[in-house]
């Protein structure tokens, strides 16, 4: 009986690398959650930038509240717009924005997403296609930023979606393991006066989340990683229902824009506790059945709560030629189970700005 259940929880995971299947999906119902996740590092690995697109905020304590007392229903949203850039390891700009149910808007037909002023969209050219993205976003002390980004996609749409939506299931579409994206901020006071622009050049990757339940009721603990390597580029995933002894461990590679999807052992070597006392591998070793290797050191953590940790991370991949390759990449650890402790609501409502007013917290 054990084992049966070990095998559904497994299947309630979906891979794929689809652009067409990168599009809004409301038959998941309001109370799942969706989300257009993109992030690059530039050239000279100083500089790192996230940005999400959400539909309903997994965060949210809104959200996160009334689903708890299962009393969302159709009519109910709470989409946001996440921002971070990173210099040296450290976030310099930090926009979390949530907005009215009114103020979303996507298509269930093209890749395209507009929340608030903030809008992506796949856009297709002589010389390639990818996704243009424009951030208009409330910074702390009702400073402004805005932001303009090209990600024209190198690696994409490289394992089509066989699989209709299921209420039982996480699909995961990874859509762009690379990309060469440039871009530019600029960030103005309160009184509408520039104090920094930004010009950005770098590489980047797009994913896109879903799922129809509630995340601290399905997930115990989710882990997830990636590199671009001169030859390659390695994505790793980690995922581990509630009650699942068997965890989904996942590492994809890209070589010559083939995406190769190998089961993964997930080897903890050393751990650490951030200083809000979530407790992550410091060093993990991932190895194929084949003798494919990553090792991931996450030494410099770039953002943390009481509930997830991103860090800048040193990554050796060792493909079977035997040579290790080094880089930097960008990393994360969920453990979402906090989500349900309401006395951690007015802390996360510090970081978010709402109806258009700046976060009391950077």
């Amino acid at each position: 009986m054990a084992s049966s259940v070990r095998k559904i929880l497994q299947e309630n995971f979906s891979f794929s690398s689809c652009v067409k299947s990168d599009i809004w999906h409301p038959e998941k119902g309001s109370k799942g959650y969706e989300w257009w996740y993109f992030d690059a590092l530039s050239d000279d690995g100083k500089d790192a930038i996230v940005i999400i697109f959400l539909d309903n905020f997994i965060f949210s304590p809104g959200y996160n509240s009334l689903n708890h007392k299962n009393l969302l229903d159709g009519n109910t949203r709470f989409p946001a717009l996440a921002f971070v850039y990173y210099r040296n390891g450290k976030p310099v700009y930090r926009a979390i924005n949530e907005f009215k149910a009114n103020e979303f808007e996507a298509s269930t037909e093209i890749p395209r997403c507009k929340i608030g002023e903030n809008i992506f969209h796949l856009e297709k050219a002589s010389y390639g296609s990818g996704y243009v993205l424009e951030i208009n976003a409330r910074l702390h002390k009702n400073q402004t930023l805005k932001a303009k980004f090209e990600w024209l996609s190198i690696e994409s749409d490289l394992l089509p979606s066989t699989k209709e939506i299921s209420h039982n299931t996480h699909c995961w579409n990874l859509v762009s393991p690379r990309s060469d994206v440039t871009g530019r901020i600029t960030v103005t006071n309160q009184h509408g006066k520039k104090r920094d622009e930004i010009q950005f050049r770098g590489t980047g990757y797009h994913d896109h989340n879903l799922d129809s339940r509630w995340l601290p009721d399905t997930v115990k603990d989710w882990q997830w990683g990636r590199s671009h390597f001169p030859d390659a580029t390695a994505v790793f995933y980690r995922y581990n229902e509630i009650g699942d002894y068997n965890d989904q461990g996942k590492l994809f590679l890209t070589i010559d824009n083939q995406l190769i999807e190998k089961n993964a052992e997930f080897e903890v070597q050393e751990t650490g506790r951030d200083k809000f006392g979530l407790k992550y591998p410091k060093r993990l070793r991932i190895v194929t059945d084949d003798n494919i290797r990553l090792r991931v050191k996450q030494n410099n953590i770039i953002d943390s709560s009481f509930f997830y940790l991103r860090f800048l991370s040193e990554m050796t991949l060792t493909l079977r030629d035997g040579k290790p390759r080094k880089t930097l990449g960008i990393t994360e650890h969920l453990e979402p189970k906090t989500l349900k402790y309401r006395w951690l609501d007015w802390l996360v409502n510090m970081r978010i700005g709402k109806d258009g007013k700046s976060p009391f917290l950077p």
